[in-house]
């Protein structure tokens, strides 16, 4: 369809590979046409580079060979022994075997600018516990190393190996930090920067290495009550933390930048090289919270960034810029739907991903001062006139009768008044990730509005405890796992009906995936007056027995405050279920596993409980919505059970 590259390659990625059936089909014809030529304005990844391996997940990209343009070589790994490889050759050089008890692994591996190192790091992972996973039409069970919480993580050991001796330097780090990032390697190769975190994520550093001597300097030190950045810093995240920019080195100025959400919200300070603080880039009162930095003016000084600045709106994004040579902030757009922003290399144009229902989605450029130039791209009207969305925005209140939150609805387009319609809501839950529908690239939309126009009303509610509203808004559930979200979702529903007579409060389901899946079981049990049937996918059941993921919002690990992770746990609280229930996960999901499922249907069954369906997806990873078979069972379900 068309080429990845480094600024796009999530966004596509995420389009093309991970996108449930319905919606990856619906998203193709979105993309189809989008113009091949703009990719070669930007550096491409290299299409020579071998996989070697799936990424954190195999939902997500592969790991792959880094290129060296000085060397015109690639580094790899081959049975856990490091190798090179010149760019024109299969010919594989070993330079490293590894240590007992590890392998070599390029995942965050970089090479120094001048081609002398390559900065990789061995993994410690034999004392990790594994899960087994099976793919498709296929017997054998496959092992893979997994933490839950609580549980050994891989240590990861990063070293300076010189190519052309094999030599290798540790890097050593405290190991009570045991998140480490390679952010970047100095121009000049004399330097590697570093990001580490301890394992509750309530401190970071931000260390740079001397590549001759070894010596560490800690450029700079945050700490907090909660958590910090969140899951970017997890191991395997490298890549998004990166290209987050958390950290971005401007070393002709002897400067870096900084985002912190120290005052409460998300901005971006400036400090010099040593790491002293010399004055904050952007401020709440004229830009809100910053979401993200997108494009770097370097020679003008210039910092283009996205941000939530909108009072009335807080989700709604604009892009601003702030200058590193003097105190201002410039808001430059000023239409709704902002995805991204980039420069050509040239830096006099501003490209514009831009994207709001119903149906915009195009490619918009500006001058670096804002101003409109012409849209070369826009998205197929077609499509739109193919699968139209009825759809409104609500704010109501959350149950402390203050705090506004905003709603998504979605409606039949044959919508009738008069009539009454049962309800689905789709949850989410989780503080890192915000669930109602702001663009027509949303993994969910099209899934649900096909949901809607089989007589439904869906309703997405993006509740405290959420993020991108600021730190207090998103830490509402910290340590408190399951037990505070809900009762905004059922004081939303409930708003939203006195308003809307046509929603039948007597005929709610609620469908999720991931910790959307526990969210969905929780509401079952913990509000079964209200929520009739539930649709539950690559669910997590006891946040115990969570992915380490959640310990950073727990604030603890289980042998720490077991009490706090039992106040969290479903499991003791499935004898008030009673909605129908159906379970959908697949056999090689790697990132919530299947035992999961089969636990939940192991307590099941102790309780005699009979009312549910359980759909093993052969074969399938975490995103079992690929499956184009899981809609219309999902549709069919919410058919049987509430109409």
């Amino acid at each position: 369809m068309m080429k990845l590259n480094e600024k796009w390659g999530i966004t596509f990625f995420w389009v093309i590979f991970v996108c449930t059936g319905y919606s990856q089909n619906v998203s193709r014809q979105l993309m189809n046409d989008f113009p091949e030529w703009i990719f070669e304005k930007f550096d491409n990844f290299n299409p020579e580079a071998k996989i070697l391996g799936d990424g954190l997940f195999t939902h997500l990209p592969p790991i792959t060979e880094p290129y060296s343009e000085t060397n015109n070589q690639f580094a790899g790994t081959h049975e856990g022994k490091l190798y090179i490889r010149d760019k024109a050759s299969d010919s594989l050089t070993i330079l490293l075997n590894p240590d007992p008890n590890t392998y070599w692994s390029m995942d965050n591996a970089m090479w120094s600018p001048n081609g002398r190192y390559i900065a990789a790091k061995q993994v410690e992972d034999y004392n990790v516990p594994e899960i087994d996973l099976r793919k498709k039409d296929s017997k054998e069970i496959i092992k893979k190393k997994y933490s839950r919480a609580g549980e050994p993580i891989p240590k990861h050991i990063f070293y300076i190996v010189t190519v052309t001796s094999g030599e290798k330097r540790e890097i050593k780090f405290d190991e009570n930090f045991p998140y480490i990032h390679l952010l970047q390697w100095s121009a000049n190769s004399q330097k590697l920067y570093f990001l580490i975190a301890n394992r509750l994520l309530k401190e970071v550093q931000l260390i740079a290495v001397d590549v001759n001597t070894g010596t560490k300097t800690t450029l700079l030190k945050e700490t907090s009550k909660s958590y910090l950045i969140g899951l970017n810093l997890l191991q395997g995240y490298s890549n998004r933390l990166i290209n987050s920019k958390h950290v971005v080195f401007f070393e002709e100025r002897n400067q870096f930048t900084w985002m912190s959400e120290k005052t409460g919200y998300n901005q971006i300070y400036l400090y010099d090289a040593l790491g002293n603080l010399k004055r904050p880039l952007t401020n709440f009162s004229e830009n809100g919270v910053v979401v993200s930095i997108d494009a770097i003016d370097k020679e003008n000084g210039w910092i283009y960034f996205k941000a939530r600045g909108n009072k009335d709106n807080p989700y709604q994004l604009q892009i601003y810029r702030t200058s590193l040579n003097k105190p201002i902030v410039e808001k430059i757009t000023t239409s709704p739907g902002m995805l991204d922003v980039f420069f050509r290399k040239s830096m006099d144009t501003l490209w514009v991903f831009r994207s709001e229902l119903p149906k915009t989605l195009q490619l918009e450029r500006y001058t670096s001062q804002g101003a409109y130039i012409d849209s070369p791209w826009q998205a197929n009207d077609s499509i739109f006139s193919q699968n139209p969305i009825n759809f409104e925005y609500e704010w109501v209140l959350a149950a402390d009768g203050v705090t506004k939150l905003q709603t998504f609805i979605l409606k039949p387009v044959d919508f009738d008044p008069s009539k009454k319609y049962p309800v689905v809501e789709h949850i989410y839950g989780g503080s890192f990730i915000n669930v109602v529908v702001r663009d027509v690239l949303d993994m969910s939309l099209w899934e649900m509005n096909k949901l809607a126009q089989e007589g439904f009303i869906v309703v997405y509610i993006d509740g405290r405890g959420t993020s991108e509203r600021g730190k207090e808004f998103q830490d509402f559930s910290y340590g408190k796992l399951g037990q505070v979200e809900l009762e905004d979702h059922v004081e939303a529903l409930t708003q939203l009906a006195q308003k809307r007579p046509y929603m039948d409060l007597n005929r709610v389901g609620i469908y999720g995936h991931s910790w959307g899946g526990h969210f969905a079981l929780r509401a079952l049990v913990e509000f079964p007056e209200l929520y009739k049937a539930g649709h539950i996918n690559a669910a997590a059941l006891d946040p115990e027995n969570f992915r380490i993921a959640v310990e950073p919002f727990m604030g603890c690990l289980p042998q720490e405050c077991p009490e706090s992770y039992k106040k969290a746990a479903i499991s003791n609280k499935l004898s008030r279920l009673k909605a129908p229930l159906m379970i959908v996960h697949g056999t090689n999901d790697d990132d919530v596993p299947i035992a999961d499922a089969y636990q939940l249907v192991t307590h099941l069954k102790a309780l005699r409980y009979t009312n549910y369906e359980f759909v093993v997806d052969e074969g399938a990873d975490h995103i079992v919505m690929k499956n184009r078979n899981w809609l219309p069972q999902m549709i069919n379900f919410f058919k049987t059970k509430l109409k």
